[in-house]
């Protein structure tokens, strides 16, 4: 009587097996023994330790005076390695290489020996990382694990908006804007009537628009774009003037906020020579304002003294006048008046 029993179980020898695997023979007293390619008696086991998709073993017995002979075969399968691992992104990066929206990351796996059973799949949503690691796994047949990693660039956080100034000369406009590190920016310029037209894009800080018709008022929308391709826009407006009074344009309407950015910056053209100005503000045809900046700009502010008398920068129209001072102020001498402009302040 000849059988046989594995180790370790199951000893049936079925199955994939992920570990070395002995094979037991057993055979009743008494009976004659022929080995066979080594596999059976005078070895009674035999251990097997590579991965195999299936190796048979075999043995022989043949019974005392001439009784039958027996034969039985047993069949090993053994994968103790586990698959590769390797993973796919469900679509190309959004932009630039990198991701600004959630993705799906699927991992695949290749087995030598019993064959891939499953592989995980992932969606990575954050947090923004340059080389931001999903892990996943494989299973074989068997039942070894693979695991792996997939590096990816991410970033789903739009950038701040980029500040933005328009300042109008004649025929054209001066936009300057605030940038950011591996950033880039796009100039769209709308007028009323007008299709938007792209006058810029790159990384620069500021372009002129030139062939602009005075007294049009122009909007410019600046979007900066990052690494990932979020977006943010600012945007201003302006008018083209002849005038050397450039800011706040003829007829702008300023809203005020509780930021002191939306106060009233006037500004004007820089005349040679000229070692300060002198700006007049006009309120309801009183004057509430008499200034001398070195500068040719000057920022209103929300409450102010003139001639002993407090004033506070209320709704209304406002009217203001520049001129330019040459020597010493002491000495008033005055150019001609640069300008005449006027504005109106809301709440």
């Amino acid at each position: 009587m000849l059988t046989y029993e594995c180790s370790p179980a199951p000893a049936d020898c079925k199955g994939w097996y992920r570990q070395s695997v002995t094979v037991n023979w057993i055979f009743s007293t008494g009976a004659v023994v022929y080995p066979w390619s080594g596999d059976c008696f005078p070895n009674p086991s035999v251990t097997f330790s590579i991965d195999t998709a299936g190796v048979e073993t075999w043995c022989q017995v043949t019974e005392k005076n001439g009784g039958p002979t027996h034969i039985l075969k047993v069949t090993l399968h053994i994968d103790k390695t586990a698959p590769s691992v390797a993973a796919v992104t469900a679509r190309p990066p959004d932009y630039g290489g990198w991701f600004n929206q959630p993705v799906s990351v699927l991992f695949q796996g290749r087995d030598a020996t019993s064959g891939v059973a499953s592989c995980s799949s992932s969606t990575y949503a954050g947090p923004d990382a340059a080389g931001g690691l999903v892990s996943g796994s494989c299973r074989d047949v068997a039942g070894n694990v693979g695991t792996g990693s997939f590096a990816l660039n991410y970033d789903a956080t739009p950038p701040s908006p980029p500040s933005v100034d328009a300042v109008p000369g004649n025929r054209k406009v001066r936009v300057r804007w605030t940038t950011s590190l591996n950033s880039s920016s796009e100039v769209v310029r709308r007028a009323r009537n007008q299709a938007p037209v792209v006058i810029y894009q790159g990384t620069g800080d500021a372009v002129t628009d030139r062939s602009l018709r005075n007294g049009r008022n122009y909007r410019y929308v600046v979007t900066r774009i990052d690494q990932a391709g979020n977006r943010a826009a600012g945007q201003a407006s302006t008018v083209p003037t002849a005038s050397r009074l450039l800011l706040p344009y003829a007829g702008e309407r300023i809203k005020l906020t509780r930021n002191d950015s939306s106060l009233p910056l006037l500004v004007w053209k820089r005349v040679g020579k000229a070692r300060y100005y002198n700006v007049q503000v006009f309120r309801g045809g009183r004057k509430v304002l008499s200034a001398w900046p070195e500068r040719p700009r000057r920022r209103l502010e929300r409450r102010w003294t003139y001639r002993g008398t407090e004033y506070k920068l209320s709704a209304g129209r406002y009217c203001w006048h520049v001129w330019p001072g040459y020597g010493k102020r002491s000495q008033r001498h005055y150019g001609k008046r640069l300008g005449t402009s006027c504005f109106r302040v809301i709440r």
